[in-house]
């Protein structure tokens, strides 16, 4: 069994696009969605219609939450206003967690214990992300049932992670490489390179491989848009994976 798995496109159809396309060579069983889906300075509606076409599996993240909620954040408020009736109908539908492979596979935005706004395997107590320590990792997935792999999002991190014996796996985000939060303490997150990513894991004999994947797409063009929304550190952050120094 192969799953692709996505997470936090953030509105942003250009990178979307490359994805899919990429998706199509990797030919996977099934495709995941982990959430953050529209809300970014970029196309809301279009990524919306594509992504409703698509029929991934998909999850809400603090994003739909947020955006079902009034939140006024400013990657919401400027998705809010560009959405239609139909797109808020099919996100209000999306569940916050999915099971997968007969329950083997458990999938959820942040963390299985914490919901849509926990970091499953980031410290960020140094005001930059490193892997958290295992006992704090293992407190955060309760709730998992069976579940040997966990599917999580939220940070924007690819990363690949083993736990007593559970597999843990962030395919870091397909629309947006970098940004900043003062919750829960001020830090900055950076993935280092502006590739959309996505990662596809197959089922061998063994156990699960994990296949950490970076699509090069337009990054030029999706940072555009971000600085036609006036959203600057998100435009250098789309052609450098970092975010700028203050």
């Amino acid at each position: 069994m192969r799953i692709a798995v996505l997470s936090d496109v953030h509105g942003n159809r250009v990178a979307l696009e490359a994805v899919v396309e990429h998706l199509r060579r990797a030919n996977p069983d099934v495709v995941v969605n982990l959430g953050d889906l529209v809300s970014g300075p970029f196309d809301p509606a279009g990524c919306a219609d594509l992504l409703m076409s698509l029929g991934h599996e998909t999850i809400a993240g603090n994003h739909e939450r947020q955006l079902l909620e009034s939140g006024t954040g400013a990657s919401d408020a400027f998705a809010r206003p560009r959405l239609t009736e139909a797109h808020f109908k099919w996100i209000a539908g999306l569940p916050a967690t999915l099971t997968l492979a007969d329950g083997e596979v458990f999938a959820c935005h942040g963390s299985p214990a914490g919901g849509d706004l926990e970091y499953m395997l980031e410290d960020v107590r140094s005001g930059r992300a490193t892997l958290a320590p295992e006992d704090a990792i293992l407190g955060k997935l309760t709730g998992i049932g069976d579940a040997r792999v966990v599917l999580c999002g939220h940070t924007h991190i690819p990363r690949v992670a083993y736990v007593r014996d559970v597999l843990i796996v962030n395919p870091g985000s397909v629309g947006m490489p970098a940004y900043s939060d003062d919750m829960p303490v001020a830090h900055v997150i950076e993935s280092g390179a502006p590739h959309a990513r996505y990662a596809l894991l197959e089922k061998l004999s063994s156990g699960w491989s994990v296949d950490l994947r970076a699509v090069p797409y337009d990054f030029g063009l999706a940072a555009r848009q971000a600085e036609q929304a006036g959203r600057y550190e998100v435009s250098y952050s789309l052609r450098t994976g970092r975010m700028p120094a203050e």
